[in-house]
């Protein structure tokens, strides 16, 4: 992506924890390993993990170019490298941290695209875009298994980018990837540190933002354009969406759920949401 100098970025600011993590897991580690964005400080694989996944190393290495010359390591040798608790499927690597990635380059990509779709100005208000571009929003979701769901569905139903919060969310980390299940590979997990701010500029880009609460005034299908710019905002469990989040949301809506069980975990909500979101559009 495109490089901007720090202090023009309003988006995630410097991380000071950047460096090297532990990825553990057979679809997290294959997806960084196939990530030429990652450099791969050291490979660990059981001699069994290992002969399961001969023909999918060999891909790797072909299309990447990229010659993998793994540690064989014993179950208990990869224990004592991981946290306490890592379900590594006998397979991890040591990894530089992504790159990251910033709202205003989100926001360009998009606008980028929109000037090749044959948008002629910021002005042009008779272009109209073909289906919907969308972006998915965290209000301080912070447990890491849900984040990592909740990227898999918005890898899985084209969403353009995952955003959070700076602090008081899930930081990528190896058990956040291995929820993810390679999708953190594939798509922007963006920090800000401001929401409403980041929320402002999405708006000022000609996203519509659509607050997921079960009080919403509206069902999430009913209330969804046939096509263009939309950003669902999730909550945290329990809490919800914070009011200043509420009041730069363009309208609250809800999903369509029994009345006698209406409470979905975020994760789920997610999934449901960007469905509703991809379907037809």
């Amino acid at each position: 992506m495109r490089k901007k100098n720090s202090s023009q970025r309003s988006g995630k600011k410097e991380n000071p924890g950047a460096g090297n993590l532990w990825l553990y897991g057979i679809h997290a580690v294959l997806a960084a390993l196939g990530n030429p964005n990652r450099q791969i400080k050291r490979f660990a694989i059981t001699p069994d993990t290992k002969s399961k996944l001969e023909s999918e190393l060999a891909e790797i290495e072909y299309e990447t170019e990229r010659k993998l010359v793994p540690d064989h390591v014993a179950n208990a040798d990869l224990n004592e490298l991981l946290p306490p608790g890592a379900v590594h499927q006998g397979i991890a690597c040591l990894a530089s941290a992504l790159e990251e990635t910033y709202i205003e380059d989100i926001l360009t990509e998009v606008k980028l695209a929109e000037r090749a779709a044959g948008k002629k100005s910021d002005e042009d208000w008779e272009f109209q875009a073909e289906g919907r571009t969308v972006l998915l929003i965290l209000d301080q979701v912070t447990d890491p298994q849900n984040v990592g769901a909740i990227l898999r569905s918005a890898a899985a139903f084209g969403a353009k980018a995952v955003i959070t919060t700076d602090r008081n969310s899930a930081q990528p980390t190896g058990s956040l990837a291995k929820a993810a299940s390679g999708a953190l590979e594939h798509i922007p997990y963006v920090g800000v540190t401001n929401l409403v701010r980041a929320l402002e500029q999405i708006k000022e880009a000609g996203f519509w933002c659509y607050g997921l609460a079960g009080e919403g005034e509206k069902v999430l299908s009913d209330a969804l354009p046939a096509h263009g710019k939309i950003a669902l905002i999730m909550g945290a469990e329990g809490t919800g969406l914070r009011r200043l989040t509420r009041e730069h949301c363009d309208m609250l809506v809800n999903l369509p759920t029994s009345a006698s069980f209406g409470v979905l975990n975020v994760s789920s909500a997610a999934a449901v949401a960007l469905y509703e979101t991809a379907r037809n559009s």
